[in-house]
């Protein structure tokens, strides 16, 4: 039943988590679940791709033995599109669709030709945070889970609900997107560490470097997403530490990144690159589904702008549609219009993506460039035809050009025939397909299947902690990490011992100037 301040859902499935963590080693005693079961909160962001990812983990935790409540506003849950198979499902309210709000400020922006307003974004942001993190019920109902680790969503917009784990005492991990070796305390060089919300490579101009640098002076004393002095604010009652050193308490990082797809980033003990968690190997398509692409001999174009762009304005709709008539491949596109062509075009608003693109037949995917997809893409290696909306969509993009794994087209201003010409020439230059083909070899040979690498990590740090991984620079005030103290002391001295050279100097020539002027 549905409460006005929270609601609170446990599925089903999770009152009998705990026979099946007592009698699956019985049913299948060469499984990897272990024998000493934690509970663990997962706290994702309120938006669908992002929960999506933490759905994985949490499954793939559940798999090792392990309890999972998972956190998922109303407006998420109704929609029923995440498995959460064995998870148990903490449903809260908001007082509006934050999924919505935010797309306003950046999908609904770029169909009009506007940047997207990350000022208003960070106010938004805030007051989620704000909401949740003041939500009593909500919070207690977390605390009656009496959890082992909370795992937080890494994305900056939402690391302010690290007060909770803090307020209820528990340790806590970060998995998700964002690599932030600011916030993770990363000795790093800014000239080759480009930042996604930048068509940057590693390979930076001189006036990219100056770029870089400025934002990394800038993140040490500022940070838009967080409310200053949060723990005085929403944990009084705990003992205060500013902002970066609660971030910096992570038991450990799981960054959905890598450098296959993404650029060498250096890292520390308790900073994993895994890959992208949405990613693994296909299962069984829906009967639909694999009829139309058993069929396909000729071959498949896989269309999807994302979960959050399910329609987009009739001019490039229509333009899309003559395209795909047009093409010797049959297409599926996400999409909420209607199929001219069932035959060769299938419209769905929701698909199997992963499974989808690990189908022999899938020739090409015309994506957003959101993570997920193009992890799906590369372990499953399928060229890319980038349309780069908003977010760290266009840096995504610029990767895969620069890397050879695809093209990238701008949504808003293509032509038909470009179109066509360029869904044409990935799927025929056997150069695209040979340049991912080999990136998705290196990619699972080294990460395998990432949702179990999270949640391998994650179980060993509810085992062992995650101090022995922690670095000093880590343990103490930014201050001291960047060295202002030794820097304000050396240039203290510099000045002092200038003045003292340049009083002793002035006395040498004035004496000497009154001896001359003597003699």
């Amino acid at each position: 039943m549905k409460k006005n301040n929270a609601t609170f859902i446990i599925s089903l499935q999770g009152m009998g988590l705990l026979l099946l963590t007592l009698f699956l080693p019985l049913l299948f005693p060469g499984s990897d679940v272990t024998c000493d079961a934690k509970r663990v909160v997962s706290l994702s962001s309120p938006f669908t791709s992002h929960t999506n990812y933490h759905t994985n983990v949490a499954r793939a935790l559940v798999k090792l033995g392990h309890q999972v409540w998972l956190t998922m506003p109303d407006y998420l849950a109704d929609k029923g599109v995440l498995d959460t198979s064995n998870v148990s499902v903490i449903e809260y309210t908001l007082s509006k669709n934050y999924q919505e709000t935010t797309m306003a400020l950046m999908r609904d922006k770029y169909f009009v030709g506007l940047p997207d307003d990350f000022v208003t974004m960070a106010s938004v942001m805030k007051a989620l945070c704000h909401e949740m993190i003041s939500n009593l019920s909500f919070v207690e109902e977390i605390r009656k889970v009496k959890p082992d680790l909370i795992v937080i969503d890494n994305i900056p917009i939402v690391r302010m609900l690290t007060v909770i784990a803090y307020k209820l005492g528990v340790p806590f991990a970060y998995v998700g997107t964002v690599y932030d070796a600011d916030t993770m305390r990363i000795p790093y060089s800014p000239a080759v560490t480009p930042q996604p919300l930048f068509v940057i490579s590693d390979v930076m101009t001189f006036f990219q470097r100056v770029g870089m640098f400025c934002l990394h002076i800038i993140a040490q004393f500022y940070d838009p997403f967080l409310t200053r002095n949060m723990v005085a604010i929403y944990a009084p009652e705990r003992p205060f530490i500013s902002n970066d050193m609660l971030l910096a308490g992570a038991e450990i990082w799981l960054v959905e990144m890598d450098h296959i797809l993404d650029y060498p980033r250096p890292t520390l003990p308790n900073v994993k690159l895994i890959g992208g968690t949405a990613t693994g190997p296909t299962k069984p398509l829906p009967p639909h589904f694999a009829s139309f692409m058993d069929g396909a001999t000729e071959g498949v174009v896989i269309v999807s702008f994302g979960s959050y762009v399910l329609g987009v304005p009739a001019d490039i709709s229509h333009k899309l549609t003559k395209v795909f008539q047009q093409l010797p491949f049959k297409v599926v596109f996400r999409s909420n219009l209607t199929s001219p062509d069932p035959s060769k075009i299938m419209t769905s608003r929701w698909l199997p993506q992963n499974d989808l693109l690990g189908h022999p037949n899938t020739r090409v995917f015309v994506s957003h460039c959101g993570k997920n997809g193009q992890y799906e893409a590369l372990y499953h290696a399928v060229p890319m035809l980038c349309t780069p909306m908003f977010g760290d969509q266009p840096y995504n993009a610029e990767r895969i050009r620069i890397k050879g794994y695809g093209e990238v087209l701008d949504l808003r201003t293509f032509s038909q025939k470009e179109m066509f010409n360029t869904i044409f020439k990935i799927a025929q230059d056997s150069q695209y397909k040979q340049s991912i083909a080999k990136a998705s070899t290196l990619f699972r040979s080294q990460y395998g299947v990432p949702m179990h690498e999270a949640a391998k990590w994650l179980a060993h740090v509810m085992q062992y902690g995650g101090e022995y991984m922690r670095s000093q620079g880590q343990r103490i005030p930014r201050y001291q990490f960047m060295m202002l103290d030794v820097m304000a002391f050396v240039f203290v001295v510099g000045a002092v011992t200038s003045l003292m050279l340049y009083f002793c100097v002035r006395k040498l020539c004035s004496c000497t100037k009154r001896k001359q002027k003597n003699e």
